[in-house]
């Protein structure tokens, strides 16, 4: 849950207010239907939490027939099965006892999605099965949402008619919609009224810190125009960098050298305007090969002229801002490790067949604990679904995208440290 809020104050107003509204309504009736439901309460979206949550242990109900011994698969029993649960859906019927839980769930919900909705909807799709986004269950998700329902109406779109996509990806989403459309957010104080209708509720109570959030972006184009509008890309996560006063705009196929000329004591001899436009520098008095055409062929340069061509590569280096993130596929595609020199080194990268075969026992228990939070079902599945890829990008996508987020790996550890090396030999 969200750190903002107070936890104990949360839990026992949803349960206050849950308890105030059932004790209303079943004052004059037994038991409660779904429309009934739909109009319970002046906030709406509390009232769509707790038909969501019907729906769910109807869904489960209908799975619960589902028995080994009998075909499910046939038209007719599928047609049948359809519509049985359909009938059964329009006889809500809910007792307090039976309610009352749901509602306070409901109600607690709501309020963490009134005051953080970042941390409601992180945690919301931190919690999917698989950490996998499912573009049907995000329908579901924007059916159920009233408060704030552009957050998942945005990330469906941005999905792009994907079946799914790993939770973390999602969440690059949220980020993406919230930094765009956070002026757009709901304001609490209406709903601060709503609520205390029925029972007044102390805001600076309820939160650690009475200090809504500010997210400074300035809007861009609506929702409605990008729907729309399917040539124009979505915005930039990050904005480049205005020009100094004075300096042309850059176009982006300008490169900047990593480190300043430096002078040598002899003048260099420049044999060719070309040469001199590219401002490269050599040792002695050669002024080194001529340039050629880019080719895809390997470069055959004599070793003689190693150290020109270091100069030459060090120069035409673009900058690299100390300020730019380093993703978590930039760390897992370092540099390839260096040709082993012993015997046991060119052994332990030997190309393997099988993960699962090569890791050792003592291996597999550390896997299993500092990568898998002692999950040996979870580690097994990695394993097996590893060993169903196709190439080592596909092994790196995988993990990154799915169990080091999942799983919140350090990757400075020994662990993901052996684990990406078996990747590598896995994939040789």
């Amino acid at each position: 849950m969200s750190n903002k809020f107070n936890a104990n104050a949360l839990s026992e107003y949803s349960k206050s207010y849950a308890r105030r509204i059932a004790s209303d309504f079943y004052q004059q009736h037994s038991t409660m239907n779904g429309p009934q439901i739909l109009s319970l309460t002046p906030i709406s979206q509390i009232n769509l939490f707790v038909i969501s949550s019907l729906s769910d242990k109807w869904q489960a109900d209908a799975a619960k027939f589902r028995s080994p011994y009998f075909d499910f698969t046939n038209e007719e029993v599928q047609e049948a099965l359809s519509n049985f649960m359909n009938v059964v859906s329009q006889y809500i019927s809910v007792r307090r006892e039976h309610l009352e839980p749901l509602l306070a769930d409901a109600t607690r919900r709501t309020i963490i999605m009134i005051f953080d909705p970042r941390a409601y909807f992180d945690d919301m799709l931190r919690s999917q099965p698989e950490f996998t986004l499912t573009a049907d269950a995000l329908k579901q998700i924007i059916r159920y949402t009233k408060i704030n329902q552009f957050i998942p109406a945005h990330i469906l779109q941005r999905m792009n008619g994907k079946p799914f996509v790993y939770a973390n990806q999602a969440l690059t989403y949220l980020d993406e919609v919230l930094t765009q459309r956070g002026h757009e957010l709901e304001k609490y104080d209406k709903f601060v009224e709503l609520f205390s209708e029925k029972l007044p509720m102390d805001v600076s109570s309820l939160l650690r810190s009475h200090v809504p959030d500010t997210i400074p972006a300035a809007p861009l184009r609506s929702f409605f125009d990008t729907a729309t509008d399917t040539s124009v890309p979505p915005a930039p996560l990050v904005a480049q960098e205005p020009a100094m006063a004075g300096e042309p705009a850059s176009t982006g196929a300008e490169l900047k050298p990593a480190i300043p000329s430096q002078p040598f004591p002899e003048p260099v001899t420049v044999k060719s305007e070309e040469s001199s436009s590219q401002g490269a520098m050599f040792l002695g008095d050669n002024a080194g090969p001529e340039p050629v055409a880019p080719s895809t062929q390997p470069s055959q340069v004599s070793s003689g002229n190693q150290e020109s061509q270091r100069l030459v590569v060090d120069t035409a280096r673009p900058v690299s801002s100390p300020e730019a993130p380093t993703t978590l596929n930039d760390t897992l595609r370092e540099t390839a490790p260096s040709e082993p020199t012993t015997v046991a080194e060119t052994f332990h990268r030997a190309p393997i067949e099988s993960i699962a075969r090569s890791i050792s026992l003592n291996q597999k228990f550390r896997f299993i604990n500092q990568l898998f939070n002692g999950n040996a079902s979870a580690y097994n599945q990695a394993v097996e679904e590893i060993d169903t890829l196709n190439n080592y990008g596909q092994a790196l996508d995988l993990i990154s995208y799915r169990y080091a987020s999942q799983y919140l790996w350090d990757m400075s550890s020994d662990e993901v440290s052996e684990l990406v090396e078996i990747l590598k030999r896995r994939f040789a």
